[in-house]
């Protein structure tokens, strides 16, 4: 019998967030979303604005059950009541005046709710929001810091959040060397000839980046302990009934933004004195 990790756990342990639309033009969200999780992604986003809600909960219910398999997350973006709907595991809201606090009433009990974050002010929102359980940091320099100085990814305790913008397996070490442990990613996988190499190869430099912390070691050990399984038993991804695009992520381009760049350190950045 395979053990079932909790929602928070998974999250916890996860590196690699996918954006896709619902490859209209292709005809293969099933197939594409097994090579993408072959290949080492965890959370796999559907954002796909030409879908109505009929044909998003067809989406994202192809998407639930390739995850169930593997034991990973699908999310639903920005749309609260699809997220119902759907009975999602994750809700990733935009950096807008959306509520995370009326997003949850929508949700089930152990459901992870995102926030996009272009700046700073996003980034202490975000993290000060009892409702928001991960953040998702447009990849600039000055963002990137904030981030890793306010919710340093090796404490247990902070909230995990993913560099996202136009980045791929290349700008890892430079975003690793300024504290960051995750990355949210589109057209690096979507596009790609092979999508399960693509999907591999930002995996394999996200899993150097953590064994070269030892900080993050100490995060998986207490994302197991505490682990439970909740979410396990709901409607969303992270069921297991033994009874029975860059463009269109919302963060832009951006080309190594971190080239002579000065970090901080990765473990324990700490904000400047006001």
């Amino acid at each position: 019998m395979t053990a079932l990790l909790g929602l928070a756990t998974r999250l916890k342990t996860a590196r690699l967030l996918l954006v896709t639309d619902a490859r209209a033009a292709t005809g293969d969200l099933a197939a594409f979303a097994e090579e993408a999780f072959a290949g080492g992604v965890d959370i796999l986003q559907l954002a796909d604005p030409a879908l109505d809600e009929t044909a998003s909960l067809g989406a994202l219910t192809t998407l639930r059950s390739v995850a169930l398999r593997r034991q990973r997350i699908v999310a639903v973006t920005s749309d609260a009541d699809l997220a119902g709907e759907f009975g999602a595991d994750m809700l990733v809201l935009l950096d807008d005046a959306s509520s995370a606090d009326r997003a949850r009433r929508r949700l089930h009990r152990y459901a992870l709710i995102g926030r996009s974050c272009r700046g700073t002010a996003d980034i202490d929102a975000a993290l000060a929001d009892p409702d928001v359980d991960f953040l998702i940091v447009t990849a600039t320099p000055a963002a990137v810091r904030h981030a890793a100085a306010a919710a340093p990814q090796g404490d247990p305790e902070a909230k995990p959040w993913f560099a996202a913008g136009g980045l791929t397996a290349a700008d890892v070490g430079e975003l690793a060397a300024a504290g960051c442990r995750r990355v949210a990613v589109s057209r690096a996988i979507t596009r790609a000839a092979d999508p399960r190499a693509a999907a591999a190869a930002l995996a394999d430099a996200l899993d150097r980046a953590w064994a070269d912390d030892p900080a993050m070691e100490r995060v998986r050990f207490a994302a197991f302990r505490s682990g439970r399984l909740a979410g396990a038993g709901t409607r969303g991804s992270g069921e297991e009934d033994l009874a029975a695009p860059d463009a269109g992520d919302g963060f832009g381009s951006l080309t190594n933004p971190f080239k002579g760049v000065a970090p901080p350190p990765a473990t324990a950045p700490r904000l400047p004195e006001a």
